[in-house]
């Protein structure tokens, strides 16, 4: 029982230094209850209805300050916008053409530099970020094109300005099925210090707090445990 509790302990010492409690990590709510599709149970789902001409948008407060930060959309295709002073990381193929938004890999460094991709606002693309879109013809994959296309989970690396200061984030997307000209939209996270990078999929770790009321309730199952062998 000691040592139970002395392991506890010193867990919740030794991670208390690798917690990360200025990261702020938010799930999107589930919009089909219950779930007909597998990613239905994991997130938002943003694809068309089975009806012509249907589309939607639904957009994102990624700081909770009652602000919208980001609109995503799914019709003709599925794609993002950046509201007010955002960004995100993404790439032009051509300078006429609009850019499409990079997939990032887990535990990728979304900061700064992002290169060989750019931080992108509305100010350099008025009409937004391509996520996935089906309308390539001749597609022998049948995938799509745009990065996001074809993928269950990856992640958009964002760059939020709150209160003139510029914050980095993720959040996590997919289009599984890229015919549908739509994904599924399923968490994000934020880091609250200016300036600071975030790696991408990061969250919060439990804190030394959460840790050391763990512990004692490890003390009094064991405690519980000893006392019915006696008894």
């Amino acid at each position: 029982m000691r040592l139970a509790l002395a392991s506890a302990l010193l867990l919740a010492g030794g991670m208390a230094g690798y917690s990360q409690g200025t990261i702020v990590y938010s799930r999107m709510p589930l919009n089909v209850v219950p779930p007909q599709l597998p990613w239905d149970a994991e997130g938002y789902r943003a694809i068309p209805a089975l009806g012509p001409g249907d589309a939607g948008s639904v957009a994102v407060d990624i700081n909770g300050d009652g602000q919208d930060d980001y609109m995503f959309t799914w019709g003709m295709d599925f794609g993002m916008s950046c509201l007010g002073d955002n960004k995100a990381a993404g790439y032009f193929i051509t300078p006429w053409e609009g850019p499409w938004a990079k997939a990032v890999p887990a535990n990728s460094l979304v900061g700064p530099s992002m290169s060989p991709v750019l931080w992108i606002g509305n100010q350099d693309s008025p009409f937004g970020f391509g996520l996935s879109s089906w309308r390539a013809i001749g597609d022998p994959d049948f995938r799509g094109i745009g990065e996001f296309a074809g993928v269950e989970s990856a992640y958009a690396g964002l760059q939020l300005q709150i209160n003139g200061n510029t914050h980095y984030g993720w959040i996590r997307l997919g289009a599984p099925l890229p015919f549908l000209n739509g994904g599924w939209i399923y968490d994000f996270a934020y880091e609250t210090r200016p300036g600071v990078p975030i790696l991408a999929g990061a969250i919060p770790e439990p804190s030394s707090l959460a840790l050391l009321v763990a512990g004692g309730m490890l003390f009094v199952w064991f405690r519980r445990k000893r006392n019915e062998r006696r008894g």
